[in-house]
């Protein structure tokens, strides 16, 4: 594994999520079919509400690979989603929710659990007769190991035919299972009140906060979700799907909640009578609201999936570590044959990865790319960059395909810090290397509300109640293919690779090397010595096995001399005064690098030394041929395990392990291990070669009687020189909290256990790892993925150098040259014609050649400068460099427009960084309920981030996306009447520039549950120099039926153009023409000039029934408007600060008793606040601020 092994006594099990669902296809153009690749896929949460909110023009092929560790959590998927295909008219909806979701049962809910149960086990006697079965055609196994393992956890399932005896004993296991999961709890994180529920109530979080903590100790009391005496006397029975017969190596995750995977929000928000998910009224149900708007969530959803499921949607199931998965998706990728990657399943077991389903044969149709890949927060338990080599390889080099990673541990005081740190260096730096492109790091602009989780944190410390968010802080990030287009015109490319010069690319890997090894850096630790700093030296991702990889990466990525690089790089490695173990890692770092094909040291075969094994030439030395490694397996007497063992699981925690091989003169020690229980048998003589160890699981690990076994590879060198006498130690790595708990058991060694290389009755040396037949394969990129080394076209040749400041180790540049190919374009430059450069988007700069209209793009991985470039010309060469430096994150004042582009490309347009809506399955929100919609006014001002707020409280108001911001802010008060009369009918004014240019005519405001935020649905009616002289009567009488105006400048007006196309494309329900303008121009949007239309004319007239009303004459310009989503607009926090308490405290609340521009409470002398003259609501504190915010104000001031 590319990850630390850990002492795992304690490994909690994650039936149910513990974070509301997303829509995986969010971000993908409607009708394009997506490969979705889930790693710790957990329950199923996602998968349904991804069907249920897709909402594609036409029902889009799905076919989704779920990896999840842990085979008890397939199989509780599997069965429920074949119980949920089975209910064909959901008259089991009732009894499916308590099978999935309740600790205990009713004898009805146990008996349906248990047919089917039955019914999939005698089902799956083969991966064949699964595969030829009803549900085989979209349930797919993707290997033989998880069908076998999913197979006898749906058979332990069937606890009806146990004898009363051991049904007694079962019953007495799972109750000290709930037991053993809160005492876990309370060990952990105290007896604060739980509050991570508040999470999903987004964006009504804070009138959630009465319900959740209760519900959540409820479920834990009750083992049910269910509210009534009758309903809970009967739910007695051990739901089996919970702890099962084999499963029980594991403890029930402390934080289990069946109310965290869902949208919340519904059970507090005014929903119109006619809206989706809108809840039965309170005397029609039992059911606590927040219970029954997650069931009416659950309800919905499986009415989706029945309609896909067999027709539209393969799911496709593995169960093993999801690195080591990437890793042979990558190996099927590049090779296209049937050999094996030499994976294991997983950290703790010697089965190897093999792919044995013929959907992965040559001729198989399983994806081996995908379009969207999710990886939970696995980053959070194996590191960031681990992920990023697994997957980045496996992303499909499409304009729309993305890439999530969650990150739910705090590691950091905020999410910016996180970012900073999160890949051992420079973010875009290694954004760049790692061929990913972090969208909303470079537009610092999201429609996806991240306030609330600030919110969220500081009303746990206004609680005083730190215990219960101790270790979360919540983060979702997105990465996609860098661009390879403008806005004009985009195609689907591979991924070029960087120049570098080799000293400052060795400066960089150097960075991260230090980062991800920082734990050895005791002066670093000290400086800071803090919890969270132990905490963070105390959970390792990397060893050097990791560093080699990231290596064997980066070396596809770059165009460089590769030794000079690596012999630079070793060299500061091997000088770090800081790593102060370095040098004793260093030969498993040169092993691993041998290993995996990266780079290899001439001392590894050279002082390999036959003479070293004494008198008896025996064992090793005696092979024929030996290898440059070797594996040495160590068997730990079980008797040794009690330092482990013996101690309440919590106080060990999970401790890294490792093996140290020395002797009096030198040691050296190995991180990259394999762990195992089992029994050892042997074949051939050691002293051949062909030496093997047959291995006997014992699946209970931990628990069992069997020894320990530990497998790593050496440096063959290393073995020989003391063959015999050498010692080798199984033990702990240093961390602080190892030392904390092992400290005075183990000694400073922290040694577990010691033999010598000598003793053969415990350890083992082989040419391979047990069960393995080669070495393991991290191929990274196929070539088909990657560019050439130049991006080639006829005329141009281009390539893309990186210029790195040594001293902070970052990309400060990058260098666009252009080598010209043909003789026409030589000759002009020949001639001396006149080079021009001009930034046509973000990450492309024009160069254009004289007068001849010559026009030629370079496309750069990262944001760039123009403005401050530096062009190079060779006319005798033939050649054009452009320096161009970096922009920093949302570059705001250099790309104000820069927020969500959409690209024209041959499948249609194409939007970044606005998630796709299905707006009919949105809640609707009812508002005529003032008193209830409050809450609107505090969450459409969180679109302001804490800089913005600053700037809001200044007179310097130039800044085009604050006062984009205010005018959404104006909209979304306008319609609701929060501040003043309410309009459904709104104009975007430019008083200086042609007065109205568009007219937004509002039909309801939306609850977009998975982004937590709201959404305006509406009409947009661009009013062109076209459309304008045929409209006069209805313009007119709009004029006099209470239009309100949205004030805008020049520079805010293009802002509205540029925004508009991803509003309408977001929510399409249409296709384009062949003869769109978007095809015909090349551009999007179409225009930014006065009088002409953003967008194309392919969704004019295409509203659903009724959708604007008591708008007069409406149905004479209907036929011109077109449908979209308006989402309020966040600052992104990690780019900046986005939420503090104090400066957004009682932001856009008219009534408050603060000045409502900069929400000082006195006035400059110390005085009251003055109040408006007209509505006698908003106060001020100076005239200054009064005039600042009139613009804001005036929309929703009373006449």
């Amino acid at each position: 594994m590319l990850h630390p092994a850990i002492v795992n006594i304690i490994t909690f099990f994650y039936p149910l999520g513990n974070t509301p669902a997303v829509c995986l296809t969010q971000d993908l153009p409607s009708d394009q079919q997506a490969d979705v690749l889930l790693l710790g896929c957990g329950d199923v949460r996602n998968i349904l509400f991804t069907i249920y909110s897709d909402g594609a023009i036409k029902p889009r092929q799905l076919d989704i690979t779920c990896c999840d560790m842990e085979p008890a959590v397939l199989a509780r998927n599997i069965l429920l989603l074949s119980l949920l295909m089975d209910d064909a008219k959901g008259s089991n909806d009732r009894l499916i929710w308590n099978i999935y979701y309740h600790l205990f049962l009713d004898n009805d809910s146990l008996e349906l659990l248990q047919l089917q149960s039955k019914k999939l086990h005698t089902l799956s006697a083969s991966i064949q007769s699964w595969h030829d079965s009803n549900y085989g055609g979209f349930l797919r196994f993707c290997d033989h190991e998880t069908l076998t393992r999913v197979r006898e956890i749906w058979n332990s399932y069937n606890t009806a035919d146990l004898s009363e005896g051991k049904k007694a004993s079962y019953d007495k296991r799972f109750k000290s299972t709930i037991q053993n999961a809160e005492d876990a709890r309370k060990a952990l994180l105290g007896q604060g009140l739980v509050l991570t529920g508040l999470r999903s109530a987004a964006p009504l979080s804070i009138q959630s906060m009465e319900d959740l903590p209760g519900l959540f100790q409820s479920f834990w009391n009750h083992g049910t979700t269910n509210g009534d005496g009758e309903s809970l006397s009967k739910s007695k029975q051990s739901n089996p799907m919970f702890a099962s017969l084999v499963t029980d190596t594991f403890t029930l995750h402390y934080g289990t909640d069946p109310l965290l995977g869902f949208h919340l929000a519904t059970a507090y928000a005014p929903l119109t009578s006619g809206s989706p998910l809108h809840p039965r009224p309170l005397d029609k149900t039992h059911l606590h609201k927040v219970v029954e708007a997650a069931r009416l969530q659950f309800q919905a959803w499986g009415v989706s999936f029945r309609r896909c499921a067999g027709q539209t949607l393969t799911l496709r199931f593995f169960a093993g570590d999801a690195i080591a998965f990437c890793h042979t998706l990558q190996h099927k990728q590049t090779t296209r044959d049937d050999t094996s990657a030499n994976w294991y399943r997983g950290p703790y077991h010697l089965a190897p990865l093999v792919l044995s389903s013929g959907d992965y044969a040559t001729t198989g149709g399983a994806p081996l790319s995908f379009d969207v890949i999710d990886t939970s927060n696995l980053m959070d338990h194996v590191g960031a960059i681990n992920v990023l080599v697994a997957t980045s390889p496996l992303l499909n080099s499409t304009i729309w395909a993305t890439l999530y990673a969650e990150s739910l541990v705090r590691q950091e005081k905020n999410t910016k810090a996180l970012i900073d740190s999160l890949l051992g260096g420079d973010f875009p730096t290694l954004s760049i290397l790692l061929g990913l492109f972090p969208l909303e790091y470079w537009t610092n602009a999201t429609a996806i509300s991240t306030a609330e989780e600030g919110m969220l944190s500081s009303t746990v410390q206004i609680m005083g109640n730190r215990n219960d968010q101790k270790g979360q802080m919540y983060s979702r990030l997105a990465w996609k293919r860098p661009i390879s287009g403008s806005t004009q015109a985009s195609q689907m490319t591979a991924i070029p690779p960087i120049h570098f010069d080799e000293a400052e690319l060795s400066h960089i890997l150097h960075q991260v090397y230090r980062k991800m090894f920082q734990h050895e850096n005791v002066s670093l630790l000290f400086s800071k010595l803090d919890l969270q700093t132990l905490q963070n030296n105390s959970l390792l991702h990397y060893h050097r096995g990791s560093m080699a990889a990231f290596l064997g990466f980066i070396k596809k990525r770059v165009v460089v001399d590769w030794n000079k690089v690596m012999n630079t790089l070793l060299d500061l490695i091997a000088n770090d005064p800081n790593i102060m173990m370095g040098k004793n890692y260093i030969q498993e770092l040169y092993i691993q690098l041998h290993l995996l094909g990266v780079h290899s040291e001439l001392p590894l075969g050279s002082l390999v030394n036959r003479n070293s094994g004494g008198p008896a030439l025996n064992g090793l030395c005696s092979w024929k041929d030996i290898p440059t490694a070797v594996c040495i397996t160590l068997k730990v007497p079980r008797a040794k395990l009690g330092v482990f063992t013996d101690p309440p699981p919590t106080q060990i925690g999970t401790p890294p392990v490792q093996c140290v091989l020395q002797s009096d003169t030198w040691q050296n020690i190995f991180a990259a291990v394999q762990l195992a229980f089992g029994e050892i048998a042997t074949s051939g003589s050691r002293a051949d070669s062909e030496f093997n160890l047959k291995i006997t699981e014992d699946r209970r690990g931990w628990r069992g009687s069997s020894p320990l076994l530990i497998s790593f590879y050496a440096p063959s060198w290393v073995v020989l020189l003391e063959p015999q006498k050498a010692s080798l130690a199984f033990g702990l790595q240093s961390t602080p909290d190892t030392t904390r708990a092992f400290f005075k058991v183990l000694g400073v060694d922290m040694n577990v256990y010691k033999t010598n290389l000598g003793n053969e009755d415990n350890v083992y040396i082989t040419k391979y790892l047990p069960n393995q037949s080669g070495y393991t394969s991290v191929c990274n990129f196929a070539d088909a993925n990657l560019g050439t080394r130049e991006t080639s076209e006829a005329a141009i040749r281009t390539t893309i150098r990186a210029n790195v400041d040594l001293k902070t180790s970052r990309i400060v540049a990058l260098t666009g040259r252009l080598d010209f190919m043909s003789e026409e374009a030589k000759s002009a430059l020949q001639d001396g014609v006149q080079i021009e450069t001009i930034q046509v988007s973000p990450c492309i700069i024009a160069i254009v050649i004289g007068k001849s209209g010559f026009k030629y793009h370079i496309h750069f991985p990262a944001p760039v400068l123009r403005s401050r470039s530096k062009s190079r010309i060779a006319r005798k060469s033939s050649y054009v460099e452009v320096v161009a430096p970096i922009a920093g994150p949302g570059d705001g004042e250099t790309f104000p427009d820069f927020m969500y582009p959409v690209f024209a490309s041959q499948q249609g347009p194409v939007v970044w960084n606005m998630p796709r809506l299905n707006l009919e399955c949105l809640p609707i929100l009812d508002m005529a309920k003032t008193k209830d919609m409050q809450w609107l006014i505090t969450h459409t001002s969180l679109m302001f981030s804490s800089r913005e707020r600053t700037l809001r409280n200044t007179n310097f108001r130039k800044d085009v996306r604050l006062n984009f911001k205010d005018s959404l802010f104006s909209m979304f008060m306008c319609f609701s009447g929060l501040q003043g009369k309410a309009s459904p009918v709104l104009g975007i004014n430019n008083r200086t520039g042609g007065g109205i240019h568009i007219l937004v005519f509002v039909s309801c405001l939306r609850l977009d549950l998975g982004n937590h935020t709201v959404v305006l649905d509406v009409a947009l009616l661009p009013l062109s120099n076209q459309l304008v002289p045929r409209i006069p009567s209805f313009l007119a009488a709009l004029s006099d039926r209470g239009l309100r105006t949205i004030n805008v400048d020049d520079d805010e007006l293009r802002l509205w153009k540029q925004v508009i196309p991803a509003w309408v494309e977001r929510c399409r329900q249409w296709e384009h023409r062949p003869s769109c303008e978007y095809i015909a121009k090349s551009q999007i949007p179409l225009s930014l000039e006065n009088g002409q239309t953003p967008i194309c004319s392919c969704g004019d007239g295409k509203l659903p029934p009724k959708f604007i009303s008591s708008v007069p004459k409406w149905d004479s310009v209907s036929k011109h408007a077109v449908r979209a989503a308006i989402s309020p607009s966040f600052s992104v926090p990690f780019v900046e600060q986005v939420f503090e308490p104090k400066s957004a405290e009682g932001l856009g609340d008219a009534n408050r008793d603060r000045c409502n521009f900069c929400t000082k409470d006195k006035s400059g002398r110390g005085t009251n606040l003055l109040s408006c003259a007209r509505c006698r609501k908003a106060k001020y504190c100076s005239v200054e601020c009064q005039r600042a915010d009139w613009k804001v104000h005036k929309q929703v001031c009373d006449k």
